[in-house]
C-alpha cells in the first residue's frame, strides 16, 4: 500500500529531525539557553563597565597628561620657578646612573621630598612634571637647564648628585 506524503509535511519532519540532532544538551541546559544567558551576561558586563568609567564633568578645569587628570589648582600651587622644577627633573634624569645603590635610594627619597615641597597639593607631583613637559614654555626651560647641566664636568655633576642625595631637601 502506498502512502501519499505531501512535500510540506516531509519538510516539517526533516526540519524537526535536524533540530533534534543539532540541539546540544549539557548538564540539562540547551545551547539556546546558554546563548540567551551569554547575551544577558554581555549586556550586564557592558553596562557595568560603562557605568564605572569616570564622567568628564570638569573638563574645562582639568587637563590630561597620560591617563591622569591634572587640576588647574595643582599647576597653580607650584611654589617655585620653572627653572627650579626643571633642575630637579634634570637631576632625576642624570643622577641615578652616577650613584651607588644606597645613594640611589637616598636620592629618590630626597627627590620625592623636594617635589612635595615644590608642589604640596598634588597627589603625584611627577604627574605635574609630565604635564608641564607637554607645555612649550616649560620644555624650553627644561632644555636650557639640560644644556647648562651638561656644560659642567661629570665629576661636578656627580658631586652635586651625591650632595642632593645626602640632604632631605636641597632648595
Amino acid at each position: 500500500m502506498l502512502m501519499s506524503v505531501s512535500p510540506k509535511s516531509l519538510a516539517k519532519s526533516a526540519v524537526a529531525t535536524v533540530r533534534r540532532e543539532l540541539m546540544v544538551r549539557c548538564h540539562g541546559v540547551d545551547v539556546a539557553d546558554v546563548a540567551k544567558l551569554l547575551k544577558t551576561f554581555i549586556i550586564i558586563l557592558v553596562t557595568c563597565v560603562t557605568a564605572s568609567l569616570p564622567m568628564q564633568t570638569h573638563a574645562k578645569s582639568t587637563k590630561t597628561a597620560k591617563a591622569y587628570t591634572i587640576s588647574a589648582n595643582d599647576v597653580a600651587d607650584i611654589r617655585v620657578t620653572k627653572y627650579e622644577l626643571a633642575l630637579v627633573q634634570v637631576m632625576a634624569e642624570i643622577c641615578p646612573q652616577m650613584l651607588s645603590g644606597r645613594q640611589k635610594g637616598q636620592f629618590y627619597e630626597a627627590y620625592n621630598n623636594q617635589l612635595r615641597a615644590f608642589i604640596p597639593s598634588a597627589d603625584d607631583p611627577e604627574e605635574i612634571l609630565d604635564y608641564l613637559s607637554t607645555q612649550r614654555d616649560y620644555r624650553a626651560v627644561l632644555q636650557s637647564v639640560r644644556s647648562w647641566t651638561k656644560s659642567f664636568p661629570q665629576n661636578e655633576n656627580r658631586e652635586l648628585c651625591t650632595d642632593f642625595a645626602n640632604v632631605s631637601r636641597a632648595f
